[in-house]
């Protein structure tokens, strides 16, 4: 018995934590997992995209306001996101060069509730 109990006690320990969110870009962006919830920010020639999963789960983009604080050297730039489909923002014409600094603000219109997140990116 007492082999038994030690042998699951020493399966928990081994066994590693495993993360409620998907930390694999689904859009072919960069992804950030904070908690449960899942940044995923997408650099296109058209603009920029987040994506915003709560475990597992679509967060639907209409009842979030977004915004990116974008820091490249010195300069310090508040990106406005709009709602999109699902839970896709979008900032059309907006450009992030590589190895800035991206804060983002997301905060629910219901419950003001705010959420943050932090790339550099690639």
């Amino acid at each position: 018995m007492k082999h038994t109990l030690f042998a699951l006690a020493l399966a928990l320990v081994a066994t590693p934590a495993l993360a409620h969110g998907d930390d694999k870009p689904r859009h072919g962006g960069q992804v950030v997992e904070v908690g449960e919830t899942v940044f995923e920010l997408v650099r296109a020639p058209a603009g920029v995209s987040l994506y915003v999963m709560e475990d597992g789960d679509e967060v639907p983009a209409a009842g979030q306001i977004a915004r990116l604080i974008v820091t490249t050297g010195a300069k310090r730039q508040e990106v406005a996101l709009t709602p999109a489909a699902g839970n896709q923002f979008v900032a059309k014409g907006a450009s992030i060069p590589a190895g800035s600094k991206v804060g983002v603000l997301l905060i629910d219109r219901a419950t003001q509730a705010r959420q943050t997140a932090t790339f550099t990116v690639k």
